[in-house]
């Protein structure tokens, strides 16, 4: 059953080797494998190389060094290129067609069908030039090139290692008094340009450094703790109400897959927690309006239930031809986004976008649980980073779904990081049982045909 269930998965998300093209001989074969390789190890270290330069961001951070100069565009560019490259002279196509991407696709597709009606159409050039076409893209390499759980894990390390820098940054600010009278950002901009976007986009990764350090021996799995209680103190003390729910969410998510298996990590997980809302409810601080909307002085909270009402008007109006994507803020209020991710996809794109939308967010979900239940209990290395990796992506696409409620970044990169690596994983763990049942089918039928005694001869001699 296993077995058939495996094959069948793997047929949804891989593409099968069709062999050498029409002509080509066995030797050119071997030789078009050989570049084939060493396409896809560049190609796979510039997404590497993307995924630092999209966290640390070291044009903004160094500025003095690097000057004015899009790297990322020319490091994107670069690995698309040799990608491409590689996988047209192998003879291979270009990408697999999950779900997922093909959702993404739809996106885009009412994106350019509704630029028309827009009232600025040059708001949905500027997302989708800016944002959205850089997400599609690194989207596509990494389903593809995100073959394997060290690839995987190296790029869960290469984010993790750039947002713990960014968090000891903004709480070493925040310790020595520099936002007495704001709140804390962090120290480079795009999606880290104010608390609410910090405090998402660390919150999101929160679980995946828990995983880690739950699957790791020794400095390794010390190194992930301490990069669990940074990013967490650092989403606390932006005291964000949207990214503190999501952090309660994702708190609530492992605490529900792991208990069975880690008494102390599901007990420190409950600690953390409580004191969390022990922060909301006791320091009358922002957070404490999350309760009573009303107590915000600013004004905050009573000027989101308006957005939130202005949005579900335009939402409802707009349903067949959305407004344009990016163009929300024209029907806002002093032109303000939706604090809804929701709500302002559907007002943009129609309830066609909305679906899309969701189905990105929802259908990673039960393959997660189903790779889940079939992890669970394994003994061997790739059995534990399975269960682990499913659980933890299951508590960021929770936590996302949460802080979608109360943010607009639907078109930033926060949620198709882990929905691709959520394709990824279910392509690897296809593709190892794929494997393990084709070995153990070999080993049957050389039983069947090669039929051996017990001297080790097909036909005992002396018979």
């Amino acid at each position: 059953m296993q077995t058939h269930r495996g094959s069948e998965l793997l047929n949804t998300v891989f593409e099968r080797d069709p062999g050498p093209p029409f002509g080509m001989t066995g030797q050119q074969s071997r030789d078009s494998d050989g570049v084939f390789d060493l396409g896809n190890s560049l190609a796979f270290a510039g997404l590497s190389l993307f995924t630092f330069l999209l966290y640390a961001r070291p044009n903004e951070l160094l500025p003095g060094i690097f000057g004015t100069f899009l790297v990322i565009k020319l490091v994107a560019i670069l690995t698309a290129l040799t990608y491409s490259v590689s996988m047209l002279n192998s003879g291979k196509p270009l990408t697999v067609w999950p779900l997922e991407l093909r959702m993404l696709c739809l996106i885009m597709a009412l994106a350019v069908v509704f630029m028309p009606f827009a009232i600025s159409a040059q708001d949905t050039v500027d997302v989708f030039t800016e944002t959205f076409f850089k997400i599609v893209l690194i989207f596509i390499l990494i389903i593809n090139l995100v073959t394997s759980h060290r690839r995987l894990t190296l790029l869960l390390n290469v984010m993790l290692m750039c947002a713990s820098g960014l968090a000891i940054g903004a709480i070493m600010d925040f310790l020595s008094g520099k936002y007495t009278k704001g709140r804390i950002v962090g120290a480079v901009g795009g999606m880290f340009s104010n608390p609410n976007d910090l405090a998402v986009a660390l919150t999101l990764l929160v679980p995946l450094a828990v995983v880690l350090a739950l699957s790791t021996k020794g400095l390794s799995r010390l190194a992930y703790v301490a990069c669990t209680v940074t990013l967490s103190l650092c989403v606390l003390i932006t005291f964000s109400r949207g990214a503190f729910l999501g952090f309660i969410a994702m708190g609530g998510l492992l605490l529900w897959r792991l208990r069975p298996r880690f008494f102390l990590a599901w007990a420190a997980t409950a600690l953390l927690l409580v004191g969390a809302v022990s922060l909301m409810i006791g320091s009358g601080n922002r957070l404490s309006t999350i309760l009573d909307p009303a107590t915000d002085e600013t004004g905050s909270a009573q000027e989101r239930q308006l957005i939130f009402q202005r949005a579900a008007l335009v939402a409802a109006r707009h349903s067949l031809i959305g407004v344009g994507m990016g163009n929300f803020h024209h029907y806002s209020i002093r032109e303000l986004k939706a604090h809804n991710s929701y709500l302002e996809v559907w007002a943009e794109l129609g309830i066609a976008g909305l679906i899309a939308y969701l189905t990105l967010i929802f259908a990673p979900l039960r393959s997660l649980r189903d790779l889940e239940l079939r992890t669970t209990g394994g003994q061997d290395e790739r059995a534990k980073q399975g269960y682990y990796l499913s659980v933890g992506l299951q508590a960021t696409l929770g936590a996302y779904i949460v802080c979608g409620f109360f943010s607009s970044f639907q078109y930033q990169w926060y949620l198709y990081y882990p929905v691709a690596f959520c394709v990824a994983l279910r392509t690897i763990h296809a593709s190892e049982e794929s494997r393990v049942a084709h070995a153990a089918v070999e080993a049957d039928t050389v039983g069947v045909i090669w039929p051996q005694t017990e001297a080790g001869r097909l036909w005992p001699l002396g018979r």
